[in-house]
């Protein structure tokens, strides 16, 4: 049974939407997850399917949750990154994290304000 091609083309977008966020060009990214060059550009670009071994190479080496890849949260890839970082935290460092993201948000938030 082949994959729906929709599928590929958003698992391929995710994949290249993290490479990008880690300004990691094709050469590199499929250098570090052991991967050829022209089959990432076409795993990009939905001609061809990752394979569960190949999401497990990509995932292992960018030390990203397949979840990502193949569900998406709507929330792009750094955002759901800084969710799973935090969620994954014991209840006082979580609760420590959440504390300064709200305070930097807070004095950003306060400097977009002024400049208006």
């Amino acid at each position: 049974m082949e994959p729906d091609k929709d599928f590929n083309l958003t698992v391929g977008l995710r994949i290249r939407e993290v490479r990008e966020a880690l300004q990691m060009t094709r050469a590199e990214f499929s250098e570090k997850c052991d991967l050829s060059e022209s089959f990432l550009a076409a795993v990009e670009s939905g001609k061809k399917s990752v394979t569960s071994k190949t999401l497990y190479k990509i995932c292992t080496s960018m030390n990203i949750s397949a979840d990502y890849f193949i569900r998406g949260k709507g929330n792009g890839f750094e955002t759901d990154t800084v969710l799973e970082l935090i969620s994954s935290m014991d209840k006082l460092p979580r609760e420590s994290a959440l504390r300064i993201l709200r305070e930097y948000a807070n004095v950003v938030n306060a400097l977009e304000m002024k400049k208006k």
